[in-house]
């Protein structure tokens, strides 16, 4: 194995709770508030329903060779080189998905935070950053993220606590206005936001120890994140308004300055910064990580590490290079993300899983 640690299914359940969360907090309220306007946050129970299938999907997946990544899977059922073909597309997902996450860190900072840094060093220092964190492994990974989720879940206590104040609840009203193509609209587009990306923790489930407790940790992280994007949703419904939600490029953001409490605790939305921070940081790393090992094992290497500083390189090459400006980026993310995600982390595991059954028999 390329990959030598070990982690607690404790550990796994913690990093697909951050995984969830992870470019999902900031973003999500709005594209899926303009399908569905106030009822967005049915369509994401209905997305979140479906996202529990998915993650029935994988474990099933994870137990047919419970010691190998999704890449050795794919070789091991599909034969050596249409498995390689299939791997190197599921890779290359990742490679997108990980310039896409750099990209949103980028955008985010050069535009709310740090507006007369260049984005381009933004973005450099946080793949430093996540080198440095795929460089020491998974075992370092996920101790480091166990450290400060505890302050992950303070923050959000504090955010969701001191909004009820501001909370409008004819914000939500009337349900179901214009049926349920809208509702369904919306739960479609959530699907690659975050629950299909969840193949992702194929490339993990074989160093996670106590295997039938991962599985329910499986489950219950997909909740618990779940969860917490789906508050997010409703609050900015609640507080912001359906309209405005839309609108705003960062909503959830919007909502900690609106946080005013006597005069004195006020601009508190470096609070959404810091959980976004955060959770965007630990699933750009986890990707990072993948990809390396993922490619490592595709080429037959003995050390995904040597892989590290190219794969950094080429991922900053790619965000810098891939959308002219964070309106064709939202565009390609608003038309095509959806089918792709769904073709190369839905329709292949599926695959995958059905050929592997039947060579089982």
């Amino acid at each position: 194995m390329l990959e030598k640690g070990k982690i607690s299914s404790g550990e796994f359940l913690i990093l697909v709770i951050i995984f969830n969360i992870g470019g999902a907090i900031l973003t999500l309220p709005s594209g899926l508030v303009s399908l569905a306007k106030q009822d967005g946050w049915i369509a994401y129970i209905i997305a979140t329903l479906i996202g529990l299938c998915f993650v029935l999907l994988f474990t099933r997946l994870a137990s047919l060779y419970p010691s190998m990544t999704y890449i050795e899977v794919n070789e091991k059922i599909f034969g050596k080189w249409i498995g390689k073909i299939s791997a190197l597309l599921f890779l290359f997902y990742i490679y997108y998905l990980s310039s896409a996450l750099l990209s949103e860190i980028g955008n985010f900072f050069s535009s709310q935070v740090l507006v007369e840094t260049p984005m381009e060093m933004i973005m450099i220092l946080f793949i430093l950053a996540s080198l440095f964190g795929a460089r020491l492994g998974l075992e370092v990974i996920c101790r480091t993220a166990l450290i400060f989720f505890p302050w992950l879940v303070l923050l959000l206590f504090i955010l969701f606590v001191f909004l009820i104040p501001d909370i409008k609840i004819e914000n939500m009203q009337p349900i179901f206005e214009e049926g349920m193509k809208p509702i369904m609209n919306g739960a479609y587009h959530s699907l690659a936001l975050p629950y299909v990306q969840l193949v992702f923790f194929l490339m993990i489930t074989p160093y996670v120890n106590e295997k039938a407790e991962m599985k329910k940790n499986f489950y219950l992280g997909t909740l618990l994140g779940g969860g917490v994007l789906l508050l997010v949703i409703i609050y900015s419904i609640l507080v912001l308004d359906a309209a405005n939600t839309a609108r705003l490029t960062y909503p959830s953001y919007k909502l900690g300055m609106r946080i005013s409490i006597g005069n004195f605790f006020e601009r508190v939305e470096v609070i959404v910064a810091f959980i976004w921070v955060f959770t965007e940081y630990f699933k750009l790393t986890i990707c990072f990580y993948g990809l390396a090992l993922g490619l490592a094992q595709l080429l037959g290497l003995k050390n995904y590490k040597i892989l590290l500083f190219p794969l950094a390189f080429l991922i900053l090459t790619l965000t810098i290079f891939s959308h002219p400006d964070i309106v064709h980026y939202q565009n390609f993310i608003a038309t095509a993300w959806t089918p792709l995600s769904l073709t190369i982390c839905f329709i292949l595991p599926l695959l995958l899983l059905m050929v592997g059954k039947i060579r089982k028999k």
